[in-house]
């Protein structure tokens, strides 16, 4: 369940599909409640009708509704929702984005309404899209209320969330990355490089986001004229936003013209990456970043700062020296310019490191994993569960949150 999906493209509704696609191979009946967006000249309708066929049902949610955060606020919601819940007779109900409103109802309606096993997806640090309003901080707290479960996609992220939840489990279930798609390939490396005015002996570091103030962008072409006096280096920034113009006015004042290459905002940045050396972040936290797992996919090494949500990614995987400001990131990157060797054993460990911890399989076992925690809670008593069970539900607390049961006094909620 949640209000984002396609035709909106993003990080949300990418994990969606991938759990979605995963879940229904493995002979699930899987259903996405989601609102209706205006037909795209029928792709929306087709896109539907094929994922129908492959055992993925779509329900979009009509109605006149009220506009924010994309996401949509509709009195009528809460029986749509409840009348669909009911007619399909889900077993287990998991809302994405848990300031979604389509997520709030379907926490109410599922387990209040129904008393089915219901769980979340924290996606986001509270403040990255969210401006938090005491009534949406109640809201929340409603919600959380009537959960079985939490995932947060990283340590960070869990840590806001526990703010709101102290007597539910949050399990740490990273997003994914697709391995097939993003991979080392030089076949278009040539002709992209050349399209920007770059040389096959230019070192060219990339950096993909959006181009927001967190993102500290800034901060990474500040730090572009000591490089360029030194080296053969270009800098490729792949992204859009509001501080874009701010980005361009300050590579101007730095004499940078010829040396930074702005794209825009790019659907599929793996032939940027493929045709790049090093990729760099200046971002102070991240729920997790997604930018970096595809770089890594790519086999490219990752300069980035040791901050949340990042530090999860890493995970002692980078043996560059841990990055606290723009100096720090300057002298990782002169590391890698002046030693090949390093730069490509880096390269070549991060893609293990993410097709052993962050390929989209690994992620759909884990979330099965909890699926089974909260149906094994809703099939006992509480307290004969957290008494009795416990022990042999281990396996799979010890697998999704190391610590949880040294660290939670159970009291018998859910």
């Amino acid at each position: 369940m949640s209000d984002w999906y396609y035709p909106k493209i993003g990080g949300v509704e990418s994990h969606i599909d991938y759990l979605s696609e995963l879940m229904a191979r493995r002979g699930n009946e899987v259903h996405i409640l989601t609102h209706r967006h205006k037909d795209l000249k029928g792709k929306v309708a087709e896109h539907d009708a094929q994922k129908r066929q492959r055992g993925i049902t779509i329900h979009r949610i009509k109605g006149h509704a009220v506009r924010r955060w994309g996401a949509v606020v509709d009195p009528r919601t809460p029986w749509i929702v409840n009348d669909v819940i009911r007619r399909e007779k889900f077993e287990l109900i998991h809302a994405h984005s848990i300031y979604s409103p389509i997520a709030m109802v379907t926490a109410y309606a599922g387990k209040t309404l129904r008393n089915i096993p219901t769980l979340a997806t924290n996606h986001s640090l509270w403040g990255d899209d969210v401006h938090m309003g005491n009534l949406l901080t109640h809201l929340l707290r409603e919600e959380f209320t009537r959960l079985d479960a939490l995932i947060a996609v990283s340590n960070a992220v869990k840590k806001d969330t526990e703010r709101f939840c102290m007597d539910k489990p949050v399990f740490v279930i990273p997003n994914g990355v697709d391995c097939d798609k993003f991979y080392p390939d030089a076949k278009n490396r040539r002709d992209i490089r050349r399209s920007f005015g770059f040389s096959d002996d230019d070192i060219v570091i990339i950096t993909v986001g959006r181009l927001v103030h967190r993102k500290r962008m800034h901060e990474l072409i500040q730090i572009m004229p000591d490089l360029t006096k030194r080296y053969d280096v270009k800098l490729l920034v792949v992204g859009d936003g509001p501080e874009k113009d701010k980005l361009i006015d300050l590579s101007k004042s730095l004499n940078l013209n010829g040396h930074i290459t702005f794209t825009g905002y790019v659907s599929d940045p793996r032939d940027y990456l493929n045709a790049s050396d090093i990729f760099a972040l200046c971002s102070v936290d991240e729920a997790l970043g997604i930018s970096i797992l595809e770089a890594m996919a790519c086999e490219l090494p990752v300069v980035v700062k040791d901050v949340n949500g990042i530090r999860d990614i890493l995970n002692g995987n980078s043996s560059l020296p841990p990055a606290r400001d723009a100096v720090d990131i300057k002298n990782n990157i002169e590391l890698l310019i002046q030693n090949e060797e390093i730069r490509s054993k880096l390269a070549k460990n991060n893609r293990k490191h993410v097709l052993s911890n962050f390929a989209w399989d690994i992620v759909c076992e884990k979330t099965l994993d909890v699926y089974e925690f909260i149906e094994q809670v809703a099939q006992a008593d509480a307290h004969k569960y957290y008494d009795m069970k416990l022990a042999k539900m281990g396996r799979i607390v010890k697998r999704l949150s190391p610590g949880y049961e040294k660290n939670h006094n159970h009291n018998g909620r859910c």
